[in-house]
């Protein structure tokens, strides 16, 4: 094997690198099951101020469409790859934001606006219903760094 043998075949590895990274980018977000996951979310939140037996069916719901989405968007990829530590830090930001909003408007809608502490309309929806929003209006912040992330992560693929 001469030099140029070893350069072609250098090249050809970065370029599957290159082709695996994009693949992986493709993946992250896809509407639908942004969707769905921003039901889940909903269903998940909104369960908190209900009465007894609806709480535990919304919640388990809620929990089961998320968790359902979470595994088909991990498990059905044609490329998976670990995550960087930086990359686990954007998810973990995206969740602690969702929770500080969640627990913001929830105050909020029981101190500020008066809305009755159980039932449909209660605090646990509005604050649902604002976390939802807040995760669908995030998920293209994330998207982006995470494809940041994922082109600058070197040798791995």
């Amino acid at each position: 094997m001469n030099s140029r043998d070893a350069q072609l075949a250098l090249d050809t590895i970065r370029s599957f690198q290159d082709i695996t990274r994009e693949e992986i980018v493709r993946q992250l977000f896809p509407l639908p099951h942004v969707l769905l996951s921003a039901l889940g979310l909903f269903a998940t939140l909104m369960s908190t101020d209900l009465p007894h037996p609806w709480d535990t069916v919304t919640l388990l719901a809620g929990l089961g469409l998320y968790m359902g989405v979470w595994i088909r968007c991990s498990y059905g990829n044609s490329v998976y790859r670990r995550p960087t530590l930086w990359e686990a830090g954007v998810w973990v930001a995206l969740c602690v934001a969702l929770l500080v909003v969640f627990f913001v408007v929830r105050a909020a809608a029981f101190s500020l606006f008066d809305v009755p502490a159980h039932g449909l309309l209660s605090p646990g929806t509005v604050a649902g219903a604002a976390a939802t929003v807040t995760y669908v209006a995030l998920t293209p912040l994330a998207r982006r760094a995470l494809r940041k992330l994922i082109h600058q992560s070197g040798g791995r693929a």
